[in-house]
């Protein structure tokens, strides 16, 4: 009985072994503990604290089913516990860290706090600040209110002086009329005399005798009383005018004082206000940068723990994840260890009964019981490995176990292997792909240096540019010449491989090898003095506002180019660099041009600051009268401003040294007086002859005799905005009034008749461009006008009805200039010209080829049409707004140089003795840029000053059509009305030309310039008749008296 107890007992055993080592390894992944239930309060209090469940007990405690677990389990246990540990010190470290965050957060906070305090303080400093600067304003305007006051009482006293001056001037002629009423009674006393003594050869009456000594007695006592109320008054006003001028001197000096103290007191507000906005923004600054620097600091920190908090809540859920399955796990196992228990109560029941009762009984019951137990471990089985069919024979199971058993160890060692060539092979792939990559890196750097060699060898290859032509929007340099690129758009080329820029002309006899070799690439700045292109010197500056010193300075980009100083204005706001368009070219090569420093009295209106750093640029504007332009500059710094000086000095002394030939064509005359009326409205002009201007105005057309002074009223239409004289027939085209109309007027009226007629050409309403011509070579002329796109031609003639409509054409798109090339009508619109026949028979003839690609920028970019001339027998030069293009009759290109304008034209007009290519900037270009052509030809302009002047343009090499008159700017001629009503005098008033005699002949120095000097007295004498021949011979010279009384002649009429 004793062996089969212990046989069961030890299949028992071995049956629960085998059930229990084929359970899964999740089921064994917590170390055992003392109670087999553990608690289930698995939950966080806090996302960083550890969970409660981690507070047990790590070391492992003796269990009944430790026996039964293999070493692999336990280590697996043991891993599982050491994680645990490192786990929960990592999450005990994140706490520690995120105490650290807040503790940092907190000190931030306190910093933040005091960052605050200090701009508060600052912010009182600066209401402190401001408080102090309105009381230094109230004393400014204390102090302007007292210069004022002074400038009233300066002007109270002049007036004063004024009255004394009047005073003295009648006491003058009090004195000159006593004088002549004594010289009267003196010739009256010599006559009486020459009677008494006629009387006294007859015989002498004692009366006569008497009445003279009376009058001689009350003339003797008239001097003296004439002569002590002289002295008294003389004496009195000298005495006044002493006392004025003392009060007047103080009074300015007392004006001077002022000035200057308000001058400290202005520099000082300045200097008070410049300093606290440093401070200000330096302080406020410092706190903006120390701000966002704590606040970076802190988002960063701020990020870093919400990421450590966020992967720690992961960790968390992940581990209270396992807990519960862990938890689960020991449930199954108790309940196992509850049926294990079961059994071996109902084992030990049957043993006892097999020793207390009879064995077969006991044997039934073990019987029953073994396979009850084999059932439920079967079912066990299956409930974790699945169904499976019964052995029926022990040895075989037990045989099948043991062979489970090395097979579950060759199964561990294989994966152990398994995972050991895995390993293995995730070394090889990454050692792989890192030689991979390093493969990969390698080609690409063996590319790269084979690109580089390429490249290499085709840049030592010498190769062609690809140079195109390019627009640019700041002023840029030739690489060839260091020239300018002068122009508003298209100025020259550009290569694409290695940015080359050069002129269109400098293109041929640039380097053609692309890139320029080193030595070629950068020239030195200068002027070639031979042919006088070159850039000097160039750099930022200030010029004054167009309103003047006194409202501020704007910037300005100045270079020294071509013998010219050119400036470029740079617009106001975040954008520094200049635009193309020129305001200002002075050439240095002209004779009044000169560079001087500035004293602050020459400029009032300026900071002290900035005085030292001005100087004056002078250039010559008209040549008669002799006028000059002076333009104040503002450099950076008293450095840099005698740079400037001593750039444009130098240049100018080389330029003359070296008599570099002017090539301005035109000269500058002021046509007539400039205090004309009619001249500040006049909007164009017209030469009738040597000694006629026709100026068209807006209240009508007047005719001005230039030489006689003479204004005649020719027509009364309102606003002439455009003239043609047609003096074959006699007539005068006016384009005029509100809706443009031309109409006709008689050639009579130039001369101050009454207009026989005016004729309104009604289909001529919103006329655009008028021109004349002549239909054939002897025939009549004719007037061709355009409205919008349609062109009308009317024959005019001297006899009535004095104009004939011909015919009418459409143009190729809307008019804007009609001019005569070739004897043919020549329209400009927009980015074209075509040519129309005067008869209208053939089909207008474009001179912009779409054929030809060069030009097809045209069609691209609108540009309004000029002006189109002939130059030489087969090319035409076409004006745009923006450029000028050559072309030959045809249409197409004839020369690959293009005109550049330097500023946008406000018109454009061409002289009868023509222009050449190289000197266009020259001939077109004058120190005024607000200057109006007036008349086709462009000899008559307008100059918009401050008083407007007529300009007319005379040619170096011949002489002009017009007399040019002698002008001042201080001229007081009035208009003056004649018998005439269309005649008016252009003369000084008789009152006013009286006292300017008499202002010249009480001053000496004026009197003085009114006389000629003496040059030469020989005389020539006729000394008698001879044989046909008149006898002459120098006689000596005339005494001093005789030079005297030849030089009084020589008095220049007031």
């Amino acid at each position: 009985m004793s062996r089969a107890s212990s046989a069961l007992f030890y299949f028992a055993s071995l049956s629960l072994s085998l059930s229990l080592s084929r359970q899964p390894h999740t089921s064994l992944s917590l170390q055992p503990h003392a109670s087999l239930s553990p608690p289930r309060s698995s939950t966080l209090s806090t996302p960083l604290s550890p969970p409660p469940s981690l507070s047990v007990s790590l070391s492992p405690l003796p269990h009944p089913l430790s026996p039964y677990l293999s070493r692999h389990h336990q280590q697996q246990l043991v891993e599982s516990l050491d994680r645990l540990k490192s786990q929960t010190k990592e999450l005990k470290e994140a706490h520690s860290q995120r105490k650290l965050a807040l503790q940092e957060f907190s000190e931030l906070s306190e910093r933040m706090a005091e960052l605050r305090s200090t701009k508060q303080r600052l912010s009182r400093q600066l209401r402190d600040k401001e408080e102090e600067m309105d009381a230094a304003v109230q004393k400014v305007d204390a102090m302007r209110q007292d210069i004022r006051k002074t400038e009233k009482a300066r002007k109270e006293l002049e007036a004063q002086l004024e009255d004394a001056k009047a005073e003295a001037s009648k006491e003058r002629k009090l004195r000159d009329h006593s004088e002549v009423y004594s010289k009267q009674l003196e010739m009256e006393l010599e006559t009486l005399k020459q009677q008494g003594s006629g009387r006294g050869a007859g015989g002498s009456s004692p009366e006569l005798q008497q009445e003279l000594s009376k009058v001689k007695s009350e003339l003797d006592k008239k001097v003296l009383f004439y002569e002590e109320e002289l002295v008294r008054r003389e004496a009195s006003h000298t005495s006044e005018l002493k006392g004025l001028r003392k009060e007047l001197h103080d009074s300015e000096g007392q004006q001077l004082s002022l000035h200057k103290e308000l001058l400290m007191l202005k520099d000082k507000l300045e200097k008070a206000k410049r300093e606290r906005q440093t401070e200000t923004d330096e302080a406020v600054g410092a706190l903006k940068d120390k701000y966002e620097r704590e606040r970076s600091m802190l988002t960063e920190d701020n990020r870093k723990l919400t990421t450590e908090t966020d992967r720690l809540c992961t960790f968390v859920d992940k581990l209270t994840a396992q807990n519960r399955q862990l938890e689960d796990e020991l449930q199954d196992l108790a309940s196992k260890k509850e049926s294990v228990a079961h059994w071996e109560a109902q084992i030990g029941q049957g043993l006892v009964q097999w020793d207390s009762s009879d064995e077969k009984d006991a044997r039934g019951y073990l019987q029953a019981l073994a396979s009850k137990m084999t059932e439920e471990l079967e079912s066990l089985r299956s409930s974790s490995l699945g169904p499976r069919p019964l052995d029926p024979l022990w040895k075989v199971r037990r045989s099948q176990k043991l062979d489970m058993s090395a097979r579950l160890e060759l199964q561990s060692a294989l994966d152990a292997e398994i995972r050991a060539k895995q390993l293995v092979q995730e070394e090889l792939r990454k050692v792989k792909a890192s030689n991979i990559s390093f493969e990969r890196s390698a080609l690409t750097l063996l590319d790269r240096m084979f690109c580089v060699l390429i490249s290499l060898f085709v840049c030592l290859q010498p190769k062609a540019h690809q140079l195109s032509i390019k627009t640019f929007s700041s002023p840029t340099q030739c690489t060839h010449c260091t020239s300018l690129m002068v122009g508003l758009i298209r100025q020259g080329y550009f290569c694409e491989v290695c940015s080359f820029i050069c002129h269109v002309s400098c293109k041929d006899n640039a380097p053609q090898v692309c890139p320029i070799p080193p030595e070629q690439a950068k020239r030195p700045l200068g002027i070639d003095v031979q042919r006088g292109i070159g850039t000097a010197y160039k750099g930022f500056v200030r010029i004054p506002k167009p309103t003047g010193v006194k409202k501020g300075w704007q910037r300005a980009y100045a270079v020294v180019c071509d013998c010219k100083l050119f400036l470029y204005e740079v617009p106001e706001g975040k954008s520094t660099q200049p635009g193309v368009v020129t305001s200002q070219v002075l050439d240095l090569r002209d004779e009044e041009f000169s560079v001087s420093s500035v004293l602050a009295s020459d400029v009032i209106h300026a900071t002290r600051k900035d005085v030292p750093c001005i100087f004056r640029v002078t250039s010559s504007l008209l040549s008669s009268p002799a006028g000059a332009v002076s333009l104040l500059v503002l450099a950076e710094s008293e450095a840099e401003k005698k740079k400037w000086m001593g750039v444009l000095e130098s240049l100018q002394s080389i330029l003359a040294k070296n008599r570099l030939r002017n090539r301005v064509v035109h000269v500058l005359h002021e046509a007539y007086d400039s205090s004309l009326p009619a001249i500040k409205s006049t909007l164009c002009a017209a030469i009738v002859d040597r000694e006629r201007i026709a100026l068209g105005t807006e209240e009508g057309l007047f005719v001005v005799e230039v030489t006689r002074d003479v204004i005649v009223r020719a027509a009364d239409c309102k606003k002439v905005h455009q003239m043609e004289l047609i003096p074959k027939e006699k007539m005068v085209a006016l384009l005029c009034g509100r809706n443009r109309h031309v109409h006709l007027h008689p050639w009579g009226v130039l001369e101050g008749a009454e207009a026989a007629f005016d004729i309104k050409l009604t289909e001529t309403k919103g006329c655009q461009a008028l021109t004349t011509g002549v239909l054939r070579p002897g025939g009549p002329a004719c007037l061709l006008a355009a409205i919008k796109r349609q062109v009308l031609c009317y024959e005019i003639t001297r006899a009535k009805p004095h104009h004939r409509k011909l015919w009418e054409v459409q143009a190729p798109g809307v008019a804007q200039w009609l001019g005569m090339v070739r004897e043919r009508l020549c329209v400009g619109y927009p980015s074209g010209f075509a040519l129309l026949a005067l008869q209208g028979e053939s089909s207008p003839v474009s001179l912009v080829s779409p054929g030809d690609p060069s030009l097809a920028f045209l069609a691209q970019q609108p540009l309004d049409a000029l002006h189109a001339l002939e130059v030489g027998t087969a090319e035409l030069l076409l004006c745009f707004s923006q450029l000028g293009i050559y072309v030959d009759p045809t249409g197409k290109r004839s020369r690959a140089q293009e005109l550049m304008w330097p500023a946008m034209p406000l018109a454009c007009s061409t002289s009868r003795f023509g222009f050449v290519l190289s000197e266009w900037l020259g001939v077109t270009h004058v120190s005024a840029p607000q200057l109006r052509p007036l008349n086709v030809e462009g000899s008559l302009n307008l100059l918009g000053s401050e008083q407007p002047r007529l300009i007319y343009f005379s040619n170096n090499s011949t002489e002009g059509d017009l007399a040019i008159p002698e002008t001042s700017d201080n001229s007081k001629k009035l208009m003056v009305r004649t018998r005439s009503k269309r005649k008016f005098l252009f003369k000084v008033p008789e009152e006013e030309r009286l006292q300017q005699r008499r202002e010249m002949l009480r001053d000496p120095e004026l009197r003085s310039k009114l006389i000629s000097n003496p040059i030469n007295f020989n005389h020539v004498a006729h000394m008698g008749p001879g044989d046909g021949m008149q006898v002459l011979m120098d006689l000596p010279l005339v005494s001093t008296a005789g030079a005297k009384m030849a030089a009084s002649y020589c008095i220049h009429k007031p």
